[in-house]
């Protein structure tokens, strides 16, 4: 953690809280235009795909945004290698760290953060930042709360155990100069219900941070009694949110909720500030474009892995900013990610739940796609797309993992079976890919 990097990164987001529109707009372009230029010249994948559609590196100082070519998951894995602008990583060490290392806060090489994802797409993505690039995102964790330099405890409940966006980013806040701001307790959301409730008790967060249906879960918890929590605010992050059920859950918690937008692509997007309706996008730190189905993301800071023009298959609606003192483009808070909470009977008679996110961040080694299909109350199937020629040894590690998972959350009694395919396809009527299907 680069003290040096982490001061500038926040006082630099604090000035431009400030600046006008115009101005931040010039800083976005300035990046951007940098940031094309710098992959051009270090990324063998965007050299050779600019030269291919007949751009040079002094093109990218004017040329229209509309003619960069767009990239997706598919071939950013395909071309990872050669878009990673190190000369030391490389795929196939990074999936058998993946498959190895379990500590959210434990370095590539000691060098680079790794986080991946599967998203709604269920295909695995990897993406690799050196220690600047993190720390230059990280200080606007901030903005999702009214950040006094005082030490805060902090949960986040979500998918653990792993190098996952939100544990990554929670974990890593225990580290360097940050432990001083920050106490986190970062909770895996596949322990059994009663576990939770119990750890939250004993910690007393200033900030309950986590999956947005984890929080209706927990706010049910407190309704019931089972919880006896006093936050100061709310975090949602990783999914969209329902605005009444927002409102219910803020009662109940009597607390405001802060809604921060991000992906592993980009772990901070935006945030909802107090008393706003929508998420404002720190438009220094990336550049969206919005499309009729989906999005485009410019990374601004990742130089090691850079992601630009990427398609990320959100429906996000951009609106009206009402506060001209607010300088930042501004979308709904409702962000398309619509994948449901998995209820199954344990085998003490009870009903409890796995939260979808838990099987967008599954990974393992020779996987490349993956869907759940919910069959009944106690048993489901494992549709997988296999990539490795040993596809008994990804199939049993599959078991394996899976095993853990339901063992963990008390659900040794659900049944599942493992069904490989060729490939899975959108849904026929939304044209979308549904990573969690009923039968």
């Amino acid at each position: 953690m680069s003290l040096i990097t982490l001061g500038f990164s926040f006082f630099s987001m604090k000035i431009n809280n400030r600046r006008n529109r115009s101005s931040i707009l010039a800083i976005q372009e300035k990046k951007f235009r940098k940031m094309l230029i710098y992959a051009y010249k270090n990324s063998k994948f965007y050299h050779d795909l600019y030269v291919k559609n007949n751009i040079s590196e002094k093109d990218l100082n004017s040329i229209d945004i509309e003619k960069i070519p767009v990239i997706n998951k598919d071939i950013l894995m395909d071309n990872l290698d050669d878009i990673l602008t190190v000369s030391d990583v490389t795929k196939k060490e990074l999936l058998n760290f993946l498959e190895k290392s379990t500590d959210p806060c434990e370095l590539f090489k000691g060098k680079y953060h790794v986080i991946h994802t599967s998203g709604s797409s269920g295909k695995l993505g990897i993406f690799v930042y050196s220690k600047k690039d993190w720390d230059s995102f990280l200080p606007y964790l901030t903005q999702a709360f009214n950040f006094k330099f005082k030490r805060k405890r902090s949960v986040f409940l979500g998918a653990a155990g792993g190098h996952f966006t939100g544990a990554s980013t929670s974990a890593w806040t225990s580290q360097g100069i940050t432990r001083f701001f920050c106490k986190p307790l970062v909770l895996d959301i596949n322990e059994p219900l009663d576990v939770i409730i119990k750890k939250l008790n004993e910690f007393q967060p200033h900030i309950l941070g986590g999956y947005f249906n984890g929080l209706k879960v927990l706010s049910d918890q407190q309704t019931k009694g089972n919880l006896k929590l006093k936050p100061e605010i709310l975090v949602n992050c990783g999914e969209g949110i329902n605005p009444k059920e927002k409102k219910d859950i803020e009662r109940i918690f009597k607390a405001s909720m802060t809604n921060l937008y991000g992906f592993a692509e980009s772990p901070i997007v935006g945030t909802s500030l107090k008393g706003s309706d929508g998420i404002y996008l720190w438009d220094t730190i990336s550049l969206l474009e919005f499309k009729d189905d989906h999005i485009l993301l410019t990374n601004l800071y990742n130089k090691t892995q850079p992601i630009i023009r990427y398609r990320i298959d959100d429906y996000v609606k951009k609106i009206k900013n009402p506060d001209d003192k607010i300088p930042f483009t501004l979308i709904d808070n409702i962000v398309g990610r619509d994948e449901f909470v998995i209820w199954f009977e344990n085998k003490d008679g009870k009903m409890d739940f796995i939260h979808p996110l838990i099987f967008t961040d599954f990974y393992v080694n020779g996987l490349d796609k993956h869907q759940i299909v919910i069959k009944d109350k106690k048993s489901f199937i494992f549709r997988a797309v296999i990539n490795s020629k040993d596809k008994n040894q990804v199939i049993n590690n599959i078991k394996i993992k899976l095993e853990k998972l339901l063992s963990d959350k008390n659900f040794s009694n659900v049944k599942f079976e493992i069904e490989v395919v060729k490939e899975l396809r959108a849904d026929d009527k939304t044209r979308k890919f549904k990573l969690i299907v009923k039968e």
